[in-house]
């Protein structure tokens, strides 16, 4: 009796969600940090080329965690779900940590409101969206059940 293979499966939907949610936030973040380099470039260049650097390399881990705490709510493994949200947390928060103690001395108060209101609003924004998300992928899961 000869074994047949099974014809190779390409990338699961979640697969192609994952690296399409990374991309876009990697080209969302280097969209920022252009618009943050040509604002505050005038207080400390090298500061903000250190945020923006900071910003793209945690772009990636905070990406896949989002994505991660999606999928760890939809399955209901909350434990890896917490992981990840921790790594999104602080992947989310060390550019603006870093700007923060970096830019002390050279930026004016206005910047660092600008920053806090900034870093809030895109906070609560990634808080809603994973909330958004996992309803989504929820419903999608339940719709695939009524149909089978």
């Amino acid at each position: 009796m000869e074994a047949t293979l099974a014809p190779p499966r390409g990338p699961s939907r979640r697969q192609v969600l994952e690296v399409s949610w990374v991309l876009g936030v990697v080209a969302f973040v280097i969209v920022r940090f252009a618009i943050a380099y040509s604002t505050l470039s005038q207080y400390g260049r090298g500061t903000v080329v250190v945020f923006g650097v900071l910003d793209v390399v945690t772009a990636v881990p905070y990406a896949l965690g989002t994505a991660r705490v999606v999928t760890g709510v939809v399955d209901r493994d909350l434990g890896s779900a917490g992981r990840w949200g921790m790594v999104a947390c602080v992947s989310f928060v060390l550019p603006y940590v870093w700007l923060a103690w970096a830019g002390w001395e050279e930026f004016p108060v206005v910047a660092y409101v600008v920053i806090g209101v900034l870093a809030l609003l895109l906070g609560a924004n990634a808080v809603v969206g994973v909330a958004r998300r996992v309803r989504s992928e929820r419903n999608v899961a339940h719709d695939g059940l009524d149909s089978a």
